[in-house]
């Protein structure tokens, strides 16, 4: 399931259950390589470029933001941690995992929140003093 999936009032839901995790993950240098857009090295393959990177910050991000990623990935498919972890199994976490790392919505999510940048609109100075 993606984001864009998700409707009406559960949204909310669910961005308020991974706001927290996103940030823990975005503040994580290494774990955030993951997201980040780039073009492949000359001479390197798109698919050969992204199999690569997904090993290098994958191992990290499973290993230390496990936690983070079975809340998301929970939250993103309605249930509890407890009710999603009771049936993760591998093929269940590369599926969930392959979808959120297709997601454009959630990568742009998760930019925001390493960039500390929102989608919304630019506050609005209105003079008045706080």
């Amino acid at each position: 399931m993606k984001l864009s999936d998700i409707k009406g009032e559960r949204t909310l839901d669910v961005i308020a259950e991974i706001i927290e995790p996103i940030s823990n993950i975005a503040q994580d240098k290494q774990a955030a390589a993951l997201f980040k857009r780039e073009k492949a090295p000359k001479g390197m393959d798109a698919r050969s470029f992204a199999i690569e990177k997904l090993k290098n910050a994958a191992i990290s991000l499973i290993k230390t933001h496990k936690n983070d990623i079975i809340s998301i990935l929970a939250a993103i498919q309605g249930v509890s941690v407890e009710e999603y972890t009771d049936t993760l199994n591998i093929a269940k976490l590369m599926h969930d995992f392959v979808d959120i790392a297709n997601d454009s919505e959630f990568i742009g999510l998760f930019i925001s929140a390493q960039s500390g940048t929102s989608s919304g609109s630019a506050p609005v100075n209105s003079g008045a003093e706080a």
